[in-house]
């Protein structure tokens, strides 16, 4: 599990020359950055996306500033930009991507770390490769003269060693061209030209699918309905886009699940699924969950989930991160529940 370090500072050195090119530190400032940039964008939730720039609320809370030079040598010291101030132990997300960027060094520092150790601090495998890509892009060469070093939060600078360098190429994997995803929404879009596509309103925002001529009497079918389709998603024009060629492809009526929690911008994965009933009605989603006291009403289907997790969120705060004393008996029940599905761990 991450842990979270109060400070938000990193420094990192270049030695072994007298004469350091300034691109090399521009290129270490860089690599760094975009690391950290991956980081907070994982840990807000987003998901892994073939191209384009990071959201601006990533930038406010994970760009680096320059507190420090030292003349005569290469060695600055930075911290994120973040004012916010996390009120629980998760830190805030700038906190939480230099401590996960401090964790991932410390990993790749050994002989035998391995995908599923690393698997650990980033579960998305697309999100790790382009990491584990600016690692091997800002790791010194076994042939270099040049040392690099980083510290964190105030600590010693620990040296990055370059015979690990090949072994972090060993851990890179050719970019994904496609893969399986299954996605929950409402199809609300339907051109039967020769792309034969429709468009999905899902949690995570509108996902393009392309479908076969086979089956296009079945997509008509399910067109304003909520449903379930589980398809491969393959890059077009810089987004992927999903496509299914059978109708076993297609789930109607589906149950949705609210697996996570957005708490200090970051989000933190349910123990224990939320089942969370969905219908559409007059241009508007309802959701609600009875036992939780749930509900939202919402246009889009993400700004939807996004308002359920905030809820969540509020109970969480007003019946666990309270004297439980305080509560009534029903209060206290609601309590219990709530810890159950969050986890012990996060109280």
């Amino acid at each position: 599990m991450v842990k979270v370090f109060e400070e938000r500072k990193l420094s990192f050195s270049i030695n072994g020359e007298e004469k350091i090119p300034a691109i090399e530190m521009v290129g270490a400032i860089q690599h760094i950055q975009n690391i950290i940039f991956h980081l907070g964008d994982y840990f807000y939730g987003n998901t892994s996306r073939p191209t384009g720039d990071f959201p601006q609320i990533i930038k406010d809370s994970c760009t680096l500033f320059v507190t420090n030079i030292e003349m005569g040598s290469v060695h600055a010291e930075m911290q994120i930009g973040d004012s916010q101030v996390g009120i629980t132990e998760l830190g805030t997300l700038g906190e939480r991507a230099i401590c996960a960027t401090n964790e991932l060094i410390e990993a790749l520092s050994h002989k035998d770390v391995s995908k599923e150790e690393l698997g650990e601090i980033i579960k998305d495998p697309h999100r790790l490769n382009k990491v584990l890509k600016e690692f091997y892009l800002m790791w010194p060469d076994p042939q270099s003269k040049r040392s690099l070093t980083f510290g964190f939060s105030g600590k010693v600078e620990e040296k990055l060693n370059p015979e690990q360098k090949e072994v972090i190429q060993s851990l890179l994997h050719k970019p994904v061209e496609e893969y399986e995803k299954k996605v929950f929404g409402r199809v609300y879009e339907l051109r039967v030209d020769k792309n034969r596509r429709i468009q999905i309103d899902t949690p995570e925002g509108p996902i393009d699918c392309n479908f076969t001529a086979d089956i296009e009497e079945d997509i008509k079918d399910i067109i304003g309905n909520i449903v379930a389709i589980r398809g491969v998603m393959k890059p077009f024009k810089g987004k992927f886009v999903l496509s299914i060629d059978s109708e076993a492809s297609i789930e109607r009526n589906p149950q949705y699940y609210l697996t996570s929690i957005k708490r200090d911008e970051i989000e933190v994965k349910l123990k224990e699924e939320v089942p969370i009933d969905i219908e559409f009605e007059d241009d508007y989603y309802i959701a609600s969950n009875d036992d939780l006291g749930l509900l939202a009403v919402q246009p889009k289907m993400k700004l939807l989930i996004e308002e359920l997790k905030g809820q969540l969120n509020v109970l969480w705060q007003e019946y666990v991160l309270v004297d439980e004393e305080e509560l009534a008996p029903s209060g206290k029940d609601l309590r219990e529940m709530l810890i159950s599905i969050v986890g012990a761990q996060n109280v």
